[in-house]
């Protein structure tokens, strides 16, 4: 996925985009909602609109069935499509650079305080036309206007998939992965938009 953005020298520089989400889900727990009321109500909107929450709601560590302990909780975890939880340690690290695109909220996590990162800056960068799509018409690989990408470092959303996914373009990607390893930071990843390629099967 690349775009084509003038500099400042008119030469034509290359930039592309990147999926912001949780890592290692397979070696940390992720987080779920301990109220459906909760969640009906429409208060964990990943749509791009700010939100005010009227009170802090409850997240709960998951624990497998058949499992008497969780997993343990990364920096950022998992919780919701379209939003990232953090902890207090990754909101201090990287809070100052995201909150220029989005809103962190408070939740509730046993004992300890978790934030739910909302990201607003919505930038219509998606060109439906080349990307692929799924017999419903939602998409599956996004691909992109060379235009419409941003340069400097930015984290956003598109309108089409903004209650799924969080963009980061290279610039972006540099600055967070930069904080990320002076923090230690554990459960952040940047992967290429849209399901990884198959894998050859084996021959027999």
């Amino acid at each position: 996925m690349k775009a084509a953005v003038t500099t400042s020298n008119n030469e034509a520089a290359m930039t592309r985009v990147w999926e912001l989400k949780s890592d290692a889900v397979n070696d940390y727990a992720p987080l779920v909602f301990a109220s459906n009321e909760e969640v009906a109500s429409g208060m964990f909107d990943t749509s791009g609109t700010p939100l005010a929450w009227p009170s802090r709601p409850k997240v709960e560590v998951f624990v497998e069935p058949g499992k008497r302990k969780p997993k343990p909780l990364a920096d950022v975890s998992a919780l919701t499509p379209g939003a990232l939880a953090m902890s207090d340690k990754a909101k201090a690290a990287m809070g100052p650079f995201l909150s220029a695109f989005g809103q962190f909220l408070a939740m509730d996590c046993g004992e300890e305080t978790r934030w739910f990162y909302n990201v607003t800056n919505l930038i219509p960068c998606i060109d439906e036309s080349r990307s692929t799509k799924r017999p419903s018409g939602s998409i599956v690989k996004e691909a992109f206007f060379e235009h419409a990408v941003p340069v400097e470092p930015a984290v956003f959303k598109d309108p089409l998939t903004a209650a799924a996914s969080l963009y980061v373009n290279d610039a972006g990607k540099a600055a967070l992965e930069k904080i990320v390893a002076e923090a230690a930071l554990m459960g952040v990843a940047f992967v290429e938009p849209g399901p990884p390629p198959k894998k050859p099967r084996p021959r027999s």
